[in-house]
């Protein structure tokens, strides 16, 4: 998995579809797509084709996967999951499903000790994600999200959790157990991580025996915030490139006759992942196909596959000096334009998706990238739901096989409101183009590993699917008073909205409004890669604050956030202006303090009332 550090479309609205002080009957309103009905209709869509393979009527594998969204401090990250069993450890390890990446890696150390009919490897891994970072006095730069390991080999098991059945074996693969981690996929209900892109990122290192201390592999440099930063101390170590698990086993199968395809496919009931519970697993939200399956299924036989090759591209970056690492890593594609019929918009010539790891898809990205300016994003989240309805889809042309081309279509309505909840993200002109997790909304994605291909199909969705996405009356998108979007399937408003709320209505509401500031304060800027402009203006409307009642503090308040009263875009985390606004809401916080603590001396017996 590649964490991009691309700015974030929003900050007005944060990155989850469920509210912070939505009361839990609100919530519950607000999950309108019934999980326990969309949960059926995959366990069934399972049923029935494990039942062909039973027959013999089919060759491969369908599996249930599970869903999970991260709390905020995560960053709300969004997963499908799979579960997965070592031999002797009766409980599941729930890991995301990640194409960006190879390496099948388990957080719970105390594996190491449960498992059996496992054996340890002289081969260890220490990988780094994301972004880098410098440490106080150091221009270095350095990493904090990383997982360090030993190597095993052992057979692992796909589990059905909803009958209680294992599926599906990968046996004698690589896999790591965690000495030490800082990622987001061993945090909340999360135990690990599963790669099914190409072996080639499925790196690692030779270790003098098997007994080697991993731990030494991880060179902390500093702690920030309580987390160790550092970097990957490998360098007087073999590199050693192992099987990916996935792509062994496909490979093993074909070869045993078993399938005839090395392909799997992903789906997701992507709308009725909408409110889901953050740092629970939602069961039965998505399906991964393996083998022959994977290209004769419900989802790929009603729609309309377009297939893209692997090699095209591999062979274009070849022929520019600028090959990869390796000849088949990611599942990179090749971006040709963007195209708003109904706005007579067309964008071509993103030279990037000639560059490695700059244009690909992956599902352990949460969000879509799209190269487009942050002005025509800002644009279209300007423009009135009615217009938007009429405007109808963005075009995305992907260079397909044999000189054809894959048009991707995403209807502007959709792409806003995802835009409005941190879902989709504009990168600039020269950005990454990734297809992240919500292009599961609309298309059903098959990967055939031996072929090098990847192939899209069209999902035929409900009605019921379709007016939740584009109609207000099931809660899809919402119409401001202004005409403009406000996502209204719980997405909640930042911290300084309800800063400027608590301006307004300081003198009916103050204990309140300063309970929920303080409640989310420190998710501004606490993950600056999440961040960036947005086009909602804001206008604190001036109310007059009797200063009998808190005197100079209440004057200082109104002044703490003056200083955003006009500001129409908020830059990215650093800039000087944003820092202005978080110093605001800083001084707000402190400024609340006093004066919540002045007021609570007054003998006043006046009702604390919540007004909107």
């Amino acid at each position: 998995m590649k964490l991009s550090s691309a700015l974030a479309t929003l900050i007005a609205f944060q990155r989850h579809g469920r509210s912070n002080w939505a009361s839990a009957e609100d919530h519950e309103r607000k999950l309108l797509l019934n999980q326990a009905d969309a949960a059926k209709r995959v366990d069934d869509v399972v049923k029935t084709a494990m039942e062909l393979v039973g027959a013999g009527d089919a060759h491969g594998v369908a599996l249930p996967l599970n869903y999970a969204v991260l709390s905020g401090s995560e960053g709300y990250e969004q997963q499908l999951t799979m579960a997965l069993r070592l031999p002797g450890v009766e409980r599941d390890q729930h890991v995301l499903v990640d194409t960006g990446s190879s390496s099948l890696a388990f957080c719970d150390g105390s594996l190491i000790k449960e498992a059996v009919s496992i054996t340890k490897t002289d081969y260890a891994q220490c990988i780094t994600y994301g972004g880098t970072l410098p440490c106080p006095n150091d221009p270095s730069a350095y990493h904090r999200t990383f997982y360090v390991g030993q190597i095993f080999q052992g057979n692992i098991t796909a589990y059905n959790t909803n009958t209680g059945k294992d599926i599906a074996s990968m046996d004698e693969v690589y896999f790591g157990i965690s000495s030490k981690e800082q990622s987001f996929f061993c945090n909340g209900p999360l135990n690990g991580i599963i790669g099914v892109a190409y072996s080639a990122l499925n790196g690692g290192v030779s270790v003098p025996s098997p007994d080697f201390n991993s731990l030494s592999l991880w060179s902390q440099s500093c702690e920030i915030d309580n987390k160790s930063v550092g970097t990957c101390n490998t360098a007087d170590l073999a590199s050693v490139t192992l099987p990916a698990p996935l792509e062994q086993t496909l490979k093993e199968d074909d070869e045993s006759g078993y399938i005839s395809t090395e392909a799997f496919g992903l789906y997701c009931d992507h709308a009725a992942t909408i409110g889901s519970k953050v740092d629970t697993i939602v069961p039965s939200l998505g399906i991964f196909f393996g083998g022959d399956m994977a290209l004769n299924n419900i989802f790929y036989n009603s729609g309309t596959p377009q297939v893209r090759i692997l090699l095209l591209m591999l062979i274009l970056l070849v022929a520019l000096g600028r090959p990869c690492w390796n000849k088949y890593e990611w599942y990179m594609l090749k971006l040709d334009s963007i195209r708003m019929p109904g706005l007579n918009m067309t964008q071509s010539g993103f030279s990037q998706c000639n560059e490695c790891v700059k244009c690909y898809t992956d599902s352990g990205t949460s969000w879509i990238s799209l190269p487009l300016s942050h002005s025509q994003c800002g644009d279209l989240l300007n423009t009135k739901v009615d217009t938007l309805k009429i405007l109808g889809s963005m075009l995305l042309d992907i260079k397909g096989v044999n000189g054809s081309t894959i048009t991707l279509s995403l209807p502007l309505l959709w792409l806003v409101e995802q835009m409005s909840s941190n879902r989709v993200r504009c990168s600039g002109t020269s950005g990454d183009f990734i297809l992240g997790f919500p292009i599961f909304q609309y298309y059903y994605l098959a990967f055939d590993m031996g072929s090098k291909t990847i192939t899209f199909v069209d999902l035929q969705l409900s009605d019921e699917i379709e007016a939740f996405l584009g109609g207000t009356e099931l809660g899809g998108n919402k119409e401001s008073s202004s005409g403009t979007i406000e996502p209204s399937s719980g997405y909640h408003t930042s911290t300084l909205y309800f800063m400027i709320r608590c301006v307004r209505f300081f003198n009916s509401a103050r204990l309140w409004c300063k309970s929920k500031v303080e409640n989310s304060r420190d998710e501004i800027c606490s993950r600056p890669s999440q961040m960036g402009p947005h086009q909602v203006t804001y206008k604190a409307v001036a109310t007059p604050i009797r200063p009998k009642r808190a005197g100079a503090v209440s004057i200082a308040l109104f002044t703490a956030v003056g200083a955003t009263r006009w500001l129409t875009v908020i830059p990215p985390c650093g800039h000087p202006k944003f820092d202005l606004i978080r110093s605001s809401t800083r001084l707000y916080n402190s400024v609340a303090d006093t004066a919540t603590k002045s007021m609570s001396s007054e003998k006043s017996t006046s009702k604390v009332s919540q007004s909107n």
